[in-house]
């Protein structure tokens, strides 16, 4: 597959649910793989020390659109 930008969904172990603010433990991340994706969101909550360590772990990582017009996702990224 060729490279590009890609709009992937994060989602953590724990901080998916939120009755006050912002659910921490999903997120949407533009990167150029699912790794790069991860770390952005791992790197953010380790500095603000969001939650707790076990709940910053990756659950999953979900492709969503990609740039490059051929992919799987069937979904374009527009920048």
């Amino acid at each position: 597959m060729k490279e590009g930008q890609k709009l992937y969904r994060v989602t953590l172990r724990g901080m998916t649910y939120s009755s006050t603010g912002v659910v921490e433990g999903i997120s949407y991340v533009v990167a150029t793989n699912a790794e790069e994706a991860y770390q952005k969101v791992r790197k953010r909550l380790d500095e603000k020390d969001y939650g707790f360590s076990k709940d910053r772990e990756l659950d999953k990582v979900e492709l969503l659109a990609s740039t490059y017009e051929y992919t799987g996702t069937r979904t374009l990224l527009y920048l």
